[in-house]
């Protein structure tokens, strides 16, 4: 009997502390590189972004970058201005942001690589391995890429 209540006992122990913390999202080491390598990259894309054709696209404001990677989501946010320059880069997902701009790991890896990354990021989209749409709640937005994305393929 007192081995049950023992075994019952470290049960609702892990329970207890799996759902206390089950909540908390930690950055792994990959991500705090992969946020390390964009903010590295910034200046280089920025350098080039003026030289890159992004047709009728316009990404002005705050899009939160959601990277897949298999099973785990990890978001940050990314804000430009009206030249299509990066003006901000935070670690966490911003709650006003209108766009949801998504890609794979690899993707954003090849994109902090490249010599030009404004011209991969052009490359990425025109390719379908990011893909931007409305973010949540934004109708407008969500219309707009509806329509970017369906012609890009005229557009980019």
């Amino acid at each position: 009997m007192r081995s049950i209540r023992v075994f019952l006992t470290v049960v609702a122990a892990v329970l207890l502390v799996s759902a206390a913390t089950g909540g908390a999202v930690a950055q792994s080491d990959g991500d705090e590189d992969l946020f390390e390598s964009l903010e590295e990259m910034v200046p280089v894309y920025n350098e080039n972004a003026e030289n890159v054709d992004l047709g009728p696209v316009n990404l002005a404001g705050t899009s939160n970058v959601y990277i897949e990677d298999g099973d785990s989501e990890t978001v940050y946010s990314i804000t430009m201005d009206e030249r299509n320059r990066i003006t901000a880069l935070d670690d966490e997902p911003d709650e006003d942001a209108v766009r949801r701009i998504t890609a794979d790991r690899a993707t954003l890896v090849g994109i902090t690589e490249a010599d030009n990354p404004a011209a991969a990021f052009r490359d990425a989209v025109a390719n379908d391995d990011i893909v931007i749409t409305g973010e949540s709640g934004h109708v407008i937005e969500q219309v707009k890429w509806a329509v970017v994305n369906a012609l890009k393929g005229l557009l980019l």
